[in-house]
């Protein structure tokens, strides 16, 4: 998997280093313990294939676990994506050689969060897992290209002169040299069309934050998509029907109280 390929060593790190700082916290608070009911979060994550938003939010089901409901929206990319300039022409757009579509996936799921570690004290860090599976629905909207069509020479302006068209990627008829650069993303936005699925997810949060009421955590896991159909995100490249992403990120929210307890 191209771009981050140090996600999983920084994981295993991440999780040693907070499970020391766990367990070597300092002494126990003696204020009253906050008991939490509800969870309402949002992350942004960084993908080895794009990146995602979320949001998420949480009921509590017991002292260790909470019911949790995530809504997310994540940019993926075919791992074959790099991003060029025709070396004829130079300040245009960089595009990528061969896309046939962008893709936006749209997941909606249920899960379970169980605390693993807890905090003794308002300054330590808890240790939370959680795995959950539930709907995708991609959409697909076509890459347009600049491409030229012809070009003249101009004896008075003693230029040459370019006639571009906007048309689609294809590999047939096109090479580097004959696009000038991406086109606008609204062309093709009226062409957008569902590729329905479905997703399994696990992953650790590190949560850290000195209030109670305030979540500050950084998560890290995996996501298992599969669509009913392979997604055509590349004309020069294979495609697939599923996609494995690896994300880390910053979550965020704020939590429900409940009650205290002594």
């Amino acid at each position: 998997i191209r771009g981050l390929y140090f996600i999983p060593l920084f994981f295993i790190l991440l999780f040693s280093v907070f499970s020391h700082h766990t367990f070597a916290q300092g002494e126990i608070s003696g204020e009253e313990r906050i008991v939490t009911y509800s969870e309402k979060s949002g992350v942004f994550f960084v993908n080895n294939n794009g990146f995602a938003l979320q949001y998420r939010y949480g009921k509590r089901m017991d002292g260790f676990r909470k019911l949790i409901y995530d809504f997310d929206v994540s940019h993926i990319k075919h791992p074959k994506e790099v991003k060029v300039r025709n070396p004829y022409y130079e300040n245009q757009r960089r595009f990528v050689f061969g896309k046939l579509n962008t893709f936006v996936n749209f997941r909606a799921g249920l899960g379970i969060q169980k605390e693993q570690f807890s905090k003794q004290d308002k300054g330590g860090v808890s240790i939370k897992y959680y795995y959950g599976a539930g709907v995708s629905l991609g959409l697909l909207k076509p890459v347009y290209y600049n491409v030229v069509d012809s070009a003249r020479y101009d004896k008075d302006k003693e230029q040459i002169i370019l006639y571009l068209g906007t048309k689609k990627f294809s590999s047939d008829i096109h090479s580097i040299s004959d696009i000038y650069g991406r086109s606008s993303f609204m062309n093709g936005i009226n062409e957008i069309r569902p590729v329905p699925g479905g997703y399994v997810k696990a992953g650790l949060t590190f949560e850290y934050s000195s209030s109670y009421q305030r979540i500050n955590a950084l998560e890290a896991g995996v996501i298992f998509d599969l669509f009913t159909s392979t997604v055509p995100i590349m004309d020069t490249e294979k495609n697939s029907p599923y996609f494995i992403t690896l994300f880390i990120g910053y979550r965020f929210g704020k939590v429900g109280l409940t009650k205290d307890g002594n």
